[in-house]
């Protein structure tokens, strides 16, 4: 592997992306202002292989360049991981450690050194240890919680370097109290780098309405009172239900006019909730025949144009024999007819073994 080396400059804008190849790592420095003040100035980090100049930058000046070693770096690939509730996580973390040439010459033991490995949670204010790993070294660590497993390891093994590793975590069947800020930090002699991840735990809402999938009134009535569920979904935030009136006399969509209300939370044990939302629909008029009431509900889980279930309305009055009623009416007179065809048959045959009997009687 190419030794990597670090130029600093001085930039305009912060971040912390990082990425394979020539790469920009957004930061700052401190200098000394003069008169006992520090400054506080935005800085760049082009990180990039092997010997050479830096690469062209318009907007930087080159006399502002310094060149420094970069002899640990710790990142990860997906600073902000979304999970579904219930599903395994895995939150990426990558390292790599190049010692400086006096270093490596004066090093007794070829090969990486020891390290070791933390990943601690922090949510609303709290943190506790999550895992402590110390590859190589024989010492008691403390159990890991939540079933956090961490790969902890050096994927090389050339004798001087430079060396890279992985302190992956991975956590099984995640809920909602392990949301939060992941710190994991890498330990080696003299030296420590830290990354930060953001881990949040989603599910999509199920949504079923009620009664489906038609409903009926009659001219001047009132449709029976609509329910639509919203089943096991979270976050709880974020959630809004509409209304709407599809199809009927002002237009393909409208919103559904009537008494809306939303129920309580419902809490599950896996963390995710449910609740329903009624609307008692106005009166109907023929012109209302064949439209249909649906309910759309919106969540962060969800497209921009949410999800929604949908019923038909049918005014009693206007709506022919559908083509399920015809096949019906038909088997049901076949039906009919062939059992007076029985039944005749059995008089028939009684009356006739009634005659013989009758004459012997004579």
């Amino acid at each position: 592997m190419k030794p990597l080396s670090l130029l600093l400059a001085v930039a305009s804008a912060l971040g912390t992306a990082v990425s394979a190849g020539p790469a920009v790592i957004e930061c700052w420095m401190v200098e000394d202002a003069g008169g006992g003040r520090l400054a506080k100035k935005p800085a760049a980090l082009l990180l990039r292989q092997g010997p050479g100049t830096p690469p062209p930058r318009p907007d930087l000046e080159p006399e502002l360049y310094l060149k420094v070693h970069a002899v640990l770096t710790v990142l990860t690939h997906n600073p902000t991981a979304r999970i579904q509730l219930g599903q395994d996580a895995l939150l990426d973390l990558k390292f790599a450690y190049m010692p400086s040439i006096s270093e490596a010459a004066a090093s007794l033991a070829p090969g990486p050194p020891p390290f070791g490995l933390e990943w601690r949670r922090q949510h609303l204010g709290k943190g506790h240890l999550l895992l402590a790993a110390t590859p190589g070294l024989h010492e008691q660590m403390p159990a890991a919680q939540d079933g956090a497993v961490a790969f902890a390891a050096w994927d090389d093994d050339d004798p001087w370097g430079p060396w890279t590793g992985n302190g992956t975590l991975w956590l099984p069947a995640v809920q909602p109290f392990q949301e939060g800020t992941y710190l994991a930090t890498v330990h080696l002699p003299y030296l420590q780098g830290q990354v930060a991840l953001e881990l949040s735990v989603q599910k999509p809402p199920k949504i079923s309405l009620t009664p489906a999938p038609l409903v009926w009134a009659a001219p001047g009535e009132a449709p029976p009172e609509l329910l639509c569920l919203v089943s096991r979904f979270y976050p709880a935030k974020g959630l809004e239900v509409e209304w709407e009136l599809r199809g009927g006399p002002e237009g393909s969509f409208q919103k559904a006019e009537g008494q809306s209300w939303l129920s309580g939370l419902r809490h599950h044990s896996d963390g995710s909730v449910s609740l329903s939302a009624h609307l008692q629909p106005i009166p109907v008029t023929a012109k209302h025949h064949g439209a249909r009431y649906a309910c759309r509900v919106h969540h962060p889980t969800l497209p921009t144009l949410g999800r929604s279930a949908e019923v038909t309305l049918e005014v009693a009055g206007l709506s022919g024999p559908s083509l399920e009623d015809s096949v019906g009416l038909f088997l049901s007179a076949f039906l009919l007819l062939g059992l007076i065809k029985a039944l005749g048959w059995v008089a028939a045959s009684r009356s006739t073994s009634k005659d013989p009997k009758e004459k012997k009687a004579q």
